[in-house]
């Protein structure tokens, strides 16, 4: 039961992440060349400033550093 919880919450993670990465693309396309570290650094900082994300989101996201946002961008892409 407890694994299938931590699937789930890395299943929504993994969306909200995917959901920034593809918000930061629009916004600045060159972004598109940075490479994974880079790309996860951008997205923690967008994820640190209060209102960028919803509470819920946040809450998912709780605890991730820029090298845990790295690993969900290496194991999706």
């Amino acid at each position: 039961m407890q694994e299938k919880r931590k699937d789930l919450k890395s299943s929504q993670q993994s969306k909200i992440i995917t959901g920034l990465v593809n918000q930061l693309f629009e916004r600045e396309p060159s972004f598109y060349y940075l490479s994974t570290i880079e790309i996860a650094i951008e997205i923690e900082k967008i994820i640190t400033v209060s209102g960028n994300i919803t509470t819920e989101e946040a809450e998912i996201l709780k605890g991730l550093d820029h090298r845990d946002i790295q690993m969900l961008l290496s194991l999706h892409n």
